[in-house]
C-alpha cells in the first residue's frame, strides 16, 4: 500500500481526492451555468419511454398537473407578503429528477422556474452524496444568486425534491420576487450597486427546510438579511405550502395513474415540445436576421453600449449570436450572466414564438448561443450584476422581432408577427421606515405596467403586463398607501404621445407620480435605461418607443401648498414641469437611473411607463383610426397632422379625406427628395469608428476589436478591467476647477 501510494500515480490519486474532498470554497460549477440543455434520458425514463405511449393519457396528465400549478400559484399570490409576488411576480413549476422543468404555470413570471435546471443540477452534483447535505424526502432548497442559476438576487426560489418512496422522481418549485435582501440599497437593486458585496444576500443553494419543516436558524439567516425580516417567514411559509401542494397533486397522479405512467410523462412532455420546436425551426426560412439595439446607460452615468444579436437559422437549429457587445464593466451593476440570456431567451419563446406550446427548458434545445467571455451580456463572477436585466431584457425584444421577420413569408404562423413588448423595468424602488415603523425596502408594482407592441392587424395593449411575464397585475394605488408613507399623486394616467406610432400603434403608457407623506425617513430610487436611446423598436417602418426621464419637484411641501391653493395642482406630470405652479420649488428632470435619496414629506417623485413599438408605415393608418387616438387624448393634435398627414376640421373632429390623401402624398414625395442611395449614404453616414463625443462600448461596424470608451479598444477578452469613475468625484473636480477659475479672474487665488 505505502508503495502504491508513494509513486507517482498513486500521489496523484492521493491528492486529488483529497483535494475534491477539501474543497475551500464550493463555487459556482461553469460547467453546469454554461449548459442549457436537456439531460439526457435516465435508465428509468429509457425503459419507460421504450414502450408504446398512450397520448390521451399525457394529455390528461398535462390538463390535470397543469390546473394544479395554476390553482397553487393562485393560491400563493393570494398568502405572500412581499408586494412584488402580491402582483404575479412568482411562478410555479415541476421538473423531472435530472432538473429538467417540464410544466410551468401559465400565470406569473415563467422565467423564474425555467433557469432552475442550474441549480437543481448543482445539488445533485455537489450535495446529494454529502453526508453533511443530502437530499431526502421533505428537504427544500432556496437559491437567489443568479451565478448559481437564479435569476438576479431579488428573486428567491424555493424548491424541493419529490420521492416516491425512496425513488427521487421529480422537484417542484415555488419562485418569487422576494425584493429586500439587504443590499447597499433598499430593494436589491440600485445604482450605486458597484461591487457583488453591494448586493446583499447571496444565496447559493442552501438546504432551508427538512422534514417539512423551516430550519430556524438558517431562516434567522435569511431574515438578518434582510430590511424586511417579517415578509421573508411570511414568504418562506407560503413557498413551502406551495411546494407541499404541488407535491401532493404528483402523489394523487401516482395514485391515480401509477408511477410509470407519470414519470414517463415528465420525461415526454419535455421531448414533445423539444421535437415540436425542432420540427416548427425546420420549417422556417435559412437566413440571418440582426437586430440593432443599445443600452443607453450604466446605471451612473450616459454611455452607448452595443447590446445588437443576430439570429441564425439553418435546417433545425438557430444560433444566437450576442458576440461584439459591450465589456463587462468591474463597478457597476449593468453585467448579466451568460446563462441570464438562456433565461431570456426562452422567456420570448414562451411568450410571443410558440405561446401554444407547454413552457417548458425544451424550448431552448434547439438553439446555440454565441458570446464573448467577459462582455456585459457574459460577465465573470467576480463583478456586480444586481441589474442584469437592462441587456437580458434586449434579448427578449431581439427575439420577438427576429421571430416576425422569419415569420413573415411563411404560411403557417404560431404567434402574430408584432412589434417589440416594452423592455424596461420602469418602476420606482422605495425604502426606510412606513407609517408603522416598520423597516420596509421594495418596488412599486407599476414595473408590470409595461405596453405591447404593435400587431400586424392591430394595435398594441396599453400598460398590460411586463414583457418577462404574463398574468401579473401592477396592485393596487390604495393597498400601497396603506403601508407606505406616500400617496400616487398621479395615478396610472395615460398621457398623449407615449405610444411607438405606426400603421398600427404601440400600446401606450401611463405616467405616475409618488408623493412623500410622513416626516420619518423614507425615498425613493429607479434604475433604468431607455433616456437617451429608445430602448423598444419598432417594426416595418414603425416607430420606436419614445424616451424617457424622471421628473421630481422638490424643497416644498406640496401637500401644504394644495391645501392652502388647490387649483395649483394638476395630476400631470406635464404640467407640472412646464407650468411650474409652486413658487420656490425645485424642478428637475433626471435620467431613469436615478440613485437613492431620502424625501421630505410633500416632495413628489414622477415617471413614466414605457410605449410599445409601432407597425408599419404612419402614412398607412386609417385616418379614422388617428382621430380615435386623438379623442381618447393617446396622441396630440400635432402628431396627428404632422406625422400621420392627417386633415380635418378641428371643431368637428372630421377628416377631410381629400386633404388627407393630398397631404399624405406630398409627405411620400418629399421622402423621396430626402432620400439617397446606399453608397451615398455609407459614405455620408457610416463612420470609421465612434464619434469621439459619445461614451461608446462594444464593437463598431463589424470591428473584430471592441471599444471601450476612454479605455481604448482590444479584441474580445484582451481589454483591461474597466472602473468607472464616481459620478460624484467627477462633478466635484468639475466644481472645484470652476471654483479655481472664478478665484483667479476675481484675484483671491492663492487666499484662505
Amino acid at each position: 500500500m505505502n508503495a502504491e501510494i508513494l509513486s507517482a500515480a498513486g500521489h496523484q490519486a492521493t491528492e486529488k481526492a483529497f483535494l475534491k474532498a477539501n474543497k475551500a470554497f464550493l463555487g459556482p460549477d461553469p460547467e453546469i451555468m454554461r449548459d442549457h440543455h436537456l439531460a439526457p434520458r435516465s435508465a428509468r425514463e429509457e425503459k419507460i419511454l421504450a414502450a408504446v405511449q398512450d397520448h390521451a393519457l399525457h394529455a390528461e396528465l398535462r390538463l390535470q398537473l397543469q390546473a394544479a400549478l395554476d390553482e397553487t400559484f393562485d393560491i400563493a399570490e393570494m398568502t405572500v407578503a412581499t408586494p412584488a409576488a402580491q402582483c404575479g411576480d412568482m411562478s410555479t413549476a415541476i421538473f423531472t429528477a435530472s432538473g429538467d422543468s417540464t410544466l410551468v404555470s401559465t400565470r406569473g413570471v415563467a422565467g423564474f422556474s425555467v433557469s432552475l435546471h442550474y441549480p437543481i443540477r448543482y445539488i445533485r452534483k455537489y450535495f446529494e452524496n454529502d453526508p453533511t447535505v443530502g437530499v431526502h424526502p421533505g428537504d427544500g432548497f432556496l437559491i437567489n444568486d443568479c451565478r448559481f442559476g437564479g435569476i438576479h438576487s431579488p428573486d428567491q426560489h424555493l424548491f424541493m425534491p419529490v420521492f416516491n418512496g425512496k425513488e427521487l422522481i421529480a422537484w417542484v418549485c415555488c419562485a418569487m420576487h422576494e425584493g429586500e435582501i439587504g443590499a447597499k440599497v433598499p430593494g436589491g437593486m440600485g445604482p450605486t450597486i458597484e461591487s457583488k458585496w453591494d448586493e446583499g444576500f447571496k444565496g447559493s443553494p442552501i438546504k432551508l427546510v427538512e422534514n417539512y419543516r423551516l430550519k430556524t436558524d438558517l431562516v434567522t439567516l435569511v431574515q438578518n438579511n434582510s430590511r424586511e425580516p417579517q415578509i421573508i417567514l411570511a414568504d418562506l411559509k407560503a413557498r413551502l405550502a406551495a411546494c407541499r401542494r404541488i407535491e401532493q397533486r404528483i402523489f394523487d397522479a401516482l395514485q391515480q395513474y401509477g408511477d410509470d405512467a407519470v414519470i414517463g410523462f415528465f420525461r415526454a412532455n419535455i421531448e414533445f415540445v423539444r421535437d415540436e420546436t425542432k420540427r416548427r425551426i425546420r420549417e422556417m426560412p435559412d437566413g440571418t436576421v440582426r437586430v440593432r439595439l443599445f443600452c443607453d446607460d450604466t446605471m451612473r452615468e450616459p454611455a452607448l453600449m452595443n447590446s445588437s444579436m443576430a439570429f441564425t437559422k439553418k435546417n433545425d437549429r438557430i444560433t444566437l449570436d450576442l458576440r461584439g457587445a459591450a465589456p463587462q464593466f468591474a463597478n457597476r451593476p449593468i453585467n448579466s450572466l451568460r446563462q441570464s440570456q438562456t433565461v431570456t431567451l426562452l422567456i420570448s419563446l414562451m411568450h410571443y414564438v410558440w405561446p401554444d406550446l407547454p413552457s417548458c427548458q425544451a424550448l431552448l434545445e434547439q438553439f446555440d448561443i454565441e458570446t464573448d467571455p467577459g462582455s456585459f451580456v457574459d460577465c465573470d463572477q467576480e463583478v456586480p450584476v444586481a441589474l442584469c436585466m437592462q441587456p437580458m431584457f434586449k434579448v427578449i425584444t431581439a427575439a420577438e422581432l427576429a421571430f416576425s421577420k422569419f415569420y413573415y413569408g411563411m404560411p403557417k404562423r404560431y404567434a402574430k408577427i408584432k412589434a417589440g413588448w416594452f423592455n424596461q423595468p420602469q418602476t420606482i424602488i422605495y425604502g426606510g421606515l412606513n407609517q408603522h415603523m416598520d423597516s420596509v425596502g421594495n418596488m412599486c408594482g407599476d414595473l408590470n405596467g409595461m405596453a405591447g407592441g404593435a400587431k400586424c392587424d392591430a394595435d398594441g395593449e396599453h400598460s398590460l403586463a411586463p414583457n418577462f411575464g404574463a398574468y401579473t397585475d401592477i396592485g393596487e394605488a390604495e393597498h400601497a398607501e396603506e403601508n407606505l408613507p406616500f400617496i400616487y399623486a398621479i395615478s396610472k394616467k395615460i398621457w398623449p404621445d407615449n405610444c411607438g406610432f405606426g400603421k398600427y400603434r404601440g400600446g401606450s403608457a401611463y405616467q405616475y407620480g409618488l408623493m412623500r407623506f410622513g416626516t420619518q425617513p423614507f425615498g425613493f430610487q429607479t434604475f433604468t435605461g431607455g433616456s437617451y436611446f429608445p430602448s423598444t423598436q419598432g417594426l416595418f417602418g414603425g416607430y420606436a418607443c419614445p424616451v424617457y426621464a424622471v421628473a421630481r419637484i422638490r424643497g416644498k411641501n406640496l401637500l401644504d401648498e394644495m391645501k392652502a391653493k388647490p387649483e395649483l395642482f394638476q395630476a400631470s406630470m406635464e404640467y407640472l414641469m412646464n407650468q411650474r405652479p409652486f413658487e420656490g420649488a425645485t424642478y428637475e428632470a433626471l435620467p431613469m437611473a436615478v440613485p437613492f435619496e431620502f424625501y421630505a414629506e410633500g416632495e413628489l417623485f414622477m415617471m413614466s411607463q414605457g410605449a410599445g413599438g409601432g407597425y408599419g408605415d404612419v402614412l398607412e393608418r386609417d385616418p379614422e383610426l388617428v382621430m380615435k387616438d386623438l379623442r381618447e387624448g393617446l396622441i396630440s393634435p400635432e402628431t396627428a397632422r404632422d406625422l400621420y398627414c392627417v386633415a380635418y376640421d378641428e371643431a368637428l373632429m372630421v377628416v377631410d379625406a381629400a386633404r388627407t390623401v393630398a397631404r399624405r402624398q406630398a409627405q411620400r414625395q418629399a421622402r423621396k427628395a430626402r432620400g439617397m442611395s446606399w453608397d451615398e449614404f455609407h459614405a455620408k453616414k457610416v463612420k470609421p469608428q465612434p464619434p469621439d463625443d459619445i461614451l461608446y462600448f462594444g464593437s463598431w461596424n463589424k470591428s473584430p476589436e471592441i471599444y471601450a470608451g476612454p479605455y481604448g479598444k482590444g479584441l474580445p477578452g484582451q481589454l483591461p478591467p474597466i472602473y468607472m469613475p464616481d459620478p460624484m468625484v467627477v462633478e466635484n473636480q468639475r466644481l472645484q476647477a470652476r471654483v479655481a477659475e472664478l478665484e483667479a479672474q476675481a484675484g483671491l487665488a492663492g487666499k484662505p
